[in-house]
């Protein structure tokens, strides 16, 4: 296994209070791609836009199929079996943001392993360390980098708000 490979496969799942502090930022991305992000085999998100954040994020996989052919498509070529079925819509791991690259600059650094050109496409790869799995978190994703504790606050909101109109109050 490569040096540089991740850790996360097969590690516990912590049980994180997302709710409890507002300090933690979310990305959302397609179901595939951030369970490749959580196990430790993806360390590269790709992106169209940058940002100054660095630190811990979490990743939330979204409930859209959209990309389900390509990621199979990339993981049989890279070798790698995934589960038949994804977790979707949910906070499913956290990862380490530590740097926003354009993609030839990520290939010149990073380019050497298969796994890194393989998941590179640019044209901003952002350049992920340390995955944690964690039990998954449902909510609802955003876009960009938010907030987990206000998007947990507002998924709540409108739960009760459902639950309160079928109730007839």
């Amino acid at each position: 296994m490569n040096e540089r490979r991740w850790k996360a496969r097969g590690g516990e799942a912590e049980a994180i209070d997302f709710a409890a502090s507002l300090d933690w930022k979310a990305l959302t991305i397609r179901a595939p791609w951030a369970w490749a992000i959580a196990q430790g085999w993806k360390r590269v998100e790709n992106r169209s836009w940058a940002t100054r954040f660095r630190g811990r994020i979490a990743i939330h996989a979204a409930v859209s199929k959209e990309s389900d052919a390509d990621a199979a498509a990339t993981f049989a070529a890279l070798g790698i079996e995934p589960p038949t079925e994804f977790v979707r819509g949910a906070i499913i791991g956290t990862v380490e943001l530590v740097d926003v690259l354009p993609i030839d600059e990520f290939l010149r650094r990073f380019g050497d392993d298969r796994f890194d050109r393989g998941f590179a496409r640019g044209p901003l790869c952002w350049v992920l360390r340390e995955p944690r799995l964690c039990v998954p978190t449902p909510c609802s994703g955003n876009f960009q980098l938010w907030n987990v504790a206000r998007r947990l606050e507002l998924d709540r909101e409108r739960v009760e708000g459902r639950k309160s109109e079928a109730s007839g109050r």
